[in-house]
């Protein structure tokens, strides 16, 4: 087993890494959000808002964290050693994983999480906000007419939501288990090779 090396260990640990956060995406890919938008958006909504909040912490924020600098890691070092046995896989597997997981998370997916979240917390507060129109209509004609209350925006984000946020999941799904696949044949590869 002293041919496997550490390399090798690095490439299964982040095969399974991949494979676990492709998983947890698969998840919601597949049922939670069908449950969340068949229940009435307002609780929906703050149980989407929750869960976000919770996806940050350990444990299943640790693994994206060690997850995404272990194939960030993996892909420089198979940048510099493309010629060897399976080395172009493993390069692969991290553009995919980084540009196609962590990509479209962070350019699309948070960013909605955001929205969400100040949605939900706009909500729990009372009183009208700043440059909200009055429930009379009669607000001046330079301020954007926002939905009448925070509940209402709240509902028109989640609607939003759910478009957008499940079709991004869909793709980052797909990146993860394709990077996990990249991974496995490059490791393969290499001890075939």
């Amino acid at each position: 087993m002293d041919t496997f090396g550490a390399l090798g260990w690095a490439v299964v640990v982040a095969t399974v890494g991949c494979a676990l956060v492709g998983g947890v995406l698969f998840a919601f890919s597949t049922f939670v959000m069908a449950g969340l938008r068949s229940v009435p958006p307002e609780i929906g909504a703050v149980a989407m808002a929750s869960i976000n909040r919770h996806a940050t912490k350990a444990p299943f924020g640790s693994l994206l964290l060690v997850t995404t600098g272990l194939v960030t890691v993996l892909g420089v070092v198979a940048a510099t050693r493309l010629g060897d046995a399976g080395m172009s896989l493993v390069l692969a597997a991290a553009v995919v994983y980084l540009v196609g997981g962590i990509g479209v998370t962070a350019a699309v997916n948070v960013p909605l999480n955001d929205r969400l979240e100040a949605a939900d917390a706009a909500v729990s507060t009372s009183g009208p906000r700043a440059g909200e129109a009055s429930s009379s209509g009669r607000g001046s004609g330079a301020v954007k007419v926002r939905p009448a209350s925070p509940t209402a925006e709240r509902d028109q984000v989640w609607q939003v939501f759910l478009g957008r946020w499940v079709v991004w999941n869909h793709v980052r799904t797909c990146a993860c288990a394709a990077a996990a696949l990249l991974l496995t044949l490059g490791l393969v590869t290499r001890l075939v090779g």
